[in-house]
């Protein structure tokens, strides 16, 4: 009798919290758990952990200014054909994320501006913002890789 493969669904996580580290802290891994939940084929966990830790500290830091009467709003949506889309989005003032100096010119290789987004950008298939800079739209497409992360396999 042949076996019937499980048609994977599209699966959401939401989030809002208050602007406090620790609260983040608590949000990336609930995020990280779900991806491994759901089985989203969205590749390396390290590699999502680095570019959603650098957005959530973004956003708490430069967006809320540590203020934790603001919140951070997270959405997390996996897709077996369009893979994985994490959108932060802040009640801070924003930001023109073109006036943000390019961390790999000469001119600013000793510079630490600009090294998250950097980072962030090579992490990820897609990287766009929206609402004045107060959201980051993050795409990861679909990898056939290990959903597993290194800290895990090592273990």
């Amino acid at each position: 009798m042949p076996q019937r493969k499980q048609a994977r669904r599209s699966a959401e996580l939401k989030r809002t919290f208050p602007a406090v580290p620790k609260q983040a802290d608590h949000a990336l891994e609930e995020v990280l758990q779900w991806l491994q939940t759901t089985r989203c084929v969205c590749g390396d966990l390290d590699e999502i952990r680095a570019a959603l830790r650098e957005a959530l500290n973004n956003a708490l830091h430069h967006g809320c200014r540590l203020d934790p009467n603001k919140r951070v709003h997270l959405l997390c949506r996996c897709h077996p054909e369009a893979g994985l889309e994490l959108v932060l989005r802040d009640e801070g003032e924003g930001f023109d994320p073109n006036q943000i100096p390019d961390p790999t010119s000469a001119e600013n290789l000793e510079r630490f501006s600009g090294r998250g987004l950097y980072m962030i950008r090579q992490l990820m298939d897609e990287v766009k913002f929206g609402d004045g800079g107060r959201e980051i739209r993050m795409r990861r497409r679909p990898r056939r890789e290990s959903n597993r992360s290194a800290s895990a396999e090592s273990s």
